[in-house]
């Protein structure tokens, strides 16, 4: 009798399980991440570590009795290509632990193998994954399901258009910003060599391009994390150098100094930023934060010159006195000149 009861006991646990594993699966929506026991084997399950055959997949897509997932991992496989992953920041969705989506196969999970739910992702993140679906799939692996959202693009990202070849260096709502790239250097021309997903790439910084977000284009590449800073650092390293002058003193003979131009001032470094009625204005460095002022550079060609500053810098920098109200008016033109630099296609 006492074994009767055991073998009931454990058929309606597994019973009550089942009932809640089916409710779970009812309420799950694409886009959601469940932790699932791996659609493996017995023999092939028990070669896996026991803390290692439960973990998060990703739904994609739902069948009658079945989930279609892409199946996450708490380690970064660095042989892989950027677009093959995508990393989830745990801290995002309140998590202790970052997960790292293994986008190059589907795997079909059954009611049996859910266990509990884990997260549910935004949307930003989903067409982050589109798009990285999309590149594998033009690349061959049409065993690969979509989430049919528009595919997010961002810095970091290879679009062609009109058959030419442009890295996205900047972005915003309406439009990306792009310089042109090519794959060879055909004519051996003066061209800087930048990485992109481990492949070379030749470039001038010079070719630029605005794209709005709805003209069509493709996008065949992208840049991970490291390679978007070593990209930008070369980019700003070639503006610099086309903007070095030959002398350390700048000629009077010149009416206008570029803005960014930075100067040695006594003890301190300044920028310049705009002329009027033959003065030149511009900002300490050190200080602008303290003393939020703007002050004329006297005999500014006579200082020494120091170097230039990037747009970005720029931009971060009036946008401080923008926000402060100081010099409005002429201060808003410049920082408007520097937003037209800085997002259109003669950056």
């Amino acid at each position: 009798m006492k074994m009767i009861n055991q073998i009931i006991n454990k058929i309606n646990n597994k019973l009550c399980i089942l009932g809640q594993q089916r409710k779970i699966f009812q309420e799950t929506q694409i886009g959601d991440l469940l932790w699932c026991k791996m659609p493996l084997p017995k023999k092939q399950l028990k070669q896996i570590e026991e803390s290692h055959r439960i973990r998060p997949y990703l739904v994609v897509e739902k069948g009658p009795n079945f989930l279609l997932c892409y199946q996450s991992t708490t380690k970064n496989r660095k042989e892989m290509n950027n677009y093959q992953k995508y990393l989830i920041n745990g801290k995002k969705y309140r998590k202790k632990k970052n997960s790292w989506l293994d986008l190059t196969k589907v795997e079909k999970i059954s009611i049996k193998n859910i266990q509990s739910p884990y997260i549910k992702l935004n949307q930003i993140d989903i067409k982050k994954i589109e798009k990285r679906i999309w590149i594998s799939q033009c690349r061959g692996n049409s065993d690969l399901i979509r989430f049919n959202e528009p595919i997010y693009i961002e810095i970091g990202d290879v679009v062609v258009k009109a058959e030419k070849t442009f890295y996205i260096y900047s972005e915003d709502n309406v439009n990306i910003y792009g310089f042109e790239i090519q794959k060879r250097n055909k004519n051996k021309q003066e061209f800087e060599t930048i990485k992109i997903n481990k492949k070379t790439y030749y470039t001038n910084f010079k070719e630029f391009k605005t794209i709005n977000r709805n003209d069509i284009f493709d996008v065949v590449n992208m840049a991970n994390e490291d390679e978007i800073v070593e990209i930008f650092n070369k980019k700003s390293a070639k503006r610099l150098k086309n903007n070095e002058k030959p002398n350390k003193t700048l000629s009077k003979n010149r009416n206008e100094f570029e803005i960014g131009t930075t100067f040695q001032y006594g003890n301190s470094t300044v920028m310049y930023l705009y002329s009027d009625n033959e003065k030149y204005y511009g900002v300490d460095l050190l200080w602008y934060r303290i003393k939020p002022r703007v002050f004329e550079i006297k005999e500014i060609e006579k200082r020494s010159l120091v170097g230039m500053k990037s747009l970005e810098e720029i931009n971060k920098i009036l946008e401080f006195f923008v926000e402060k109200n100081m010099q409005y008016s002429k201060i808003k033109r410049v920082y408007q000149q520097i937003r037209n630099l800085l997002y259109s296609s003669v950056a």
